[in-house]
């Protein structure tokens, strides 16, 4: 049997975290804390005018909650920054959102947010010489265990320093595990399109995983986690997930295929790979891209995600319960 193939990045086109890169997890898959795990856009390529939804999956692993997890998003999106980084928005939000002041009335809360793609979103967009014309909108979201409040660069500080924080009912400034900014990106073509792509389902040991019912696993005696009993977990995708991607071509200028990838996250045990590679651009369908799930060193009820993911933005995920006795 051969070794999964595997790619060393965490993350995709549409999430970055940009304020909880100073915490260190257990395992990046292992979910402790607030996090943010990933963000789907509906549709992940939107033409000028073209209503787009977006949905986050948070999740909040902390073992005490003082304050509940509130996600938000800022109520306008960001279009064409320079360069197409995303915190060149960043300037703008120094008048639009004052520091030192609960913000909670100025955000739009909930798991999803929709905005429409700028009609100028691609002419108003900088020529870049050897692509295809495109724009790109970008949109700002929180996880948060209290209230957001902004928190502008100090003079001298590098300008992609987070613009707001994370504050308790006494406005003292929480810790990394306790919230998480992110941005997702919408890329924006007058002459292709995304579809996302869907999971058919889950396979551990090699069975179809019910989602309705979860899995069930023996718990570990080991104190190191690495000797813990391994079962193979697998995300099943239908070849009809893998797109063409018109902005790569084959050495005879044929359009090849989307990667599809899959990250997993689990809030007890661990799985061994952050991210597979399912699908190839060039060779289509993998084998043996089952990964190794640790059995966790806890009896009690745990969470499971698979996220699937393709190279353009495209993104779904299931969840499933584990119960570990």
């Amino acid at each position: 049997m051969t070794t999964p193939r595997r790619v060393s990045f965490v993350g995709c086109m549409l999430l970055t975290i940009a304020s909880a890169c100073g915490a260190t997890f257990t395992e990046s898959n292992q979910v402790e804390g607030v996090r943010i795990l990933a963000v789907r856009a509906d549709p992940p390529y939107a033409t000028p005018g073209t209503p787009v939804q977006l949905t986050a999956l948070a999740y909040d692993a902390r073992s005490s909650k003082p304050e509940p997890m509130v996600l938000s998003w800022l109520p306008s999106v960001c279009s064409d920054p320079k360069n197409d980084d995303y915190f060149q928005c960043y300037p703008a939000f120094i008048p639009e959102y004052p520091s030192g002041v609960d913000l909670t009335s100025q955000l739009t809360p909930g798991s999803t947010f929709s905005f429409t793609m700028p009609a100028d979103v691609i002419s108003a967009h900088a020529t870049t010489a050897g692509t295809d014309p495109y724009g790109l909108a970008t949109a700002f979201l929180m996880a948060c265990a209290g209230h957001v409040q902004a928190t502008p660069s100090a003079a001298g500080e590098n300008l992609n320093a987070n613009p707001f924080g994370c504050f308790d009912s006494s406005d003292n400034a929480l810790g990394a595990d306790e919230y998480v900014f992110a941005y997702s990106v919408v890329y924006s073509f007058d002459d292709r399109t995304n579809t996302n792509p869907t999971i058919d389902h889950l396979t551990f040991g090699g069975n179809a995983i019910d989602l309705g019912a979860g899995i069930d696993v023996a718990v570990c005696s080991q104190s190191d986690l690495e000797k813990c009993p391994t079962t193979k977990l697998d995300t099943v995708v239908t070849a009809d997930n893998q797109e063409l991607d018109p902005s790569a071509l084959d050495i005879s200028g044929h359009p090849l295929k989307e990667q599809l990838y899959v990250d997993y996250y689990v809030t007890a045990g661990k799985v061994k790979s952050d991210v597979i590679i399912l699908y190839d651009p060039t060779s289509g369908k993998l084998d043996d891209t089952g990964d190794d799930f640790y059995s966790p060193r806890a009896v009690g009820d745990y969470l499971l995600w698979a996220v699937l993911h393709d190279n353009r933005g495209g993104v779904s995920w299931v969840q499933s319960s584990i119960h570990v006795h």
